[in-house]
């Protein structure tokens, strides 16, 4: 019997440990992967510069794989600084889609408050300038895919 507890309570560890460490591999620390809205284009391009794919002067698009998720992501700059995330992440099954979504929901309603519904999206605001929508796109893609946006909603 404590054998069967010790496995359930080891599984369990591990099942939170690898959603924390997706979550925290996905965010970091800041907005997204270390990099901040209304930070200036050299900084983010230092930040993002081995998964950059395409690049002009306004936008930047970079591809990556996190555990088995592939993580599409485009940067949008306005005079040289960065407006807007956007990141589609295609997950192996909805399972995974799903654990991942539940953590970005309670992380996020820590940090920012209880999300809002505003036409089928999640959202979420950092001091009314940052906003953060979250929606899931699988009907619209045949695949499991979240597609979260972070942008400077002031301008």
């Amino acid at each position: 019997m404590r054998a069967i507890l010790y496995t359930i309570l080891i599984t369990t560890l591990f099942a939170c440990g690898s959603k924390t460490s997706l979550l925290n591999e996905v965010l970091g620390s800041e907005h997204f992967r270390g990099t901040q809205i209304g930070e200036k284009r050299e900084k983010v391009l230092k930040t993002v510069a081995s998964d950059i794919t395409v690049q002009d002067e306004m936008t930047v698009n970079c591809e990556l794989k996190i555990a088995n998720t592939d993580v599409l992501v485009r940067y949008d700059f306005d005079e040289d600084a960065l407006y807007s995330i956007q990141a589609d992440m295609f997950f192996p099954d909805s399972t995974e889609l799903s654990r991942f979504q539940e953590s970005l929901i309670e992380h996020y309603n820590t940090k920012y408050g209880k999300v809002n519904v505003d036409g089928g999206f999640l959202v979420w605001q950092e001091d009314g300038k940052v906003e953060f929508t979250l929606a899931d796109e699988s009907i619209e893609f045949g695949q499991p895919k979240l597609s979260l946006t972070i942008y400077n909603f002031d301008y």
